[in-house]
């Protein structure tokens, strides 16, 4: 089972929260909601070397960023 972490932050480039997620201490996307807690959008970030990461763990590391967003 895969490390996840989440790092709330409040970046400049973006007027709400935001969650990174990182996965086995490699940050690969951004969840934000920019346009409104029901257009939830995430970024994923590109890296030289591919990150691979099972769909599982994917989909529990955004539904806990989403949960995070709306507190």
């Amino acid at each position: 089972m895969a490390t996840i972490n989440l790092i709330v932050g409040s970046p400049v480039d973006y007027n709400e929260i935001v969650v990174y997620i990182s996965i086995d201490d490699e940050v690969i996307a951004l969840v934000q909601k920019e346009e409104g807690i029901d257009k939830i959008k995430i970024e994923i970030f590109g890296r030289k070397n591919d990150v691979q990461v099972y769909v599982d763990d994917f989909i529990k590391a955004l539904n806990l960023a989403k949960e995070e967003l709306r507190k």
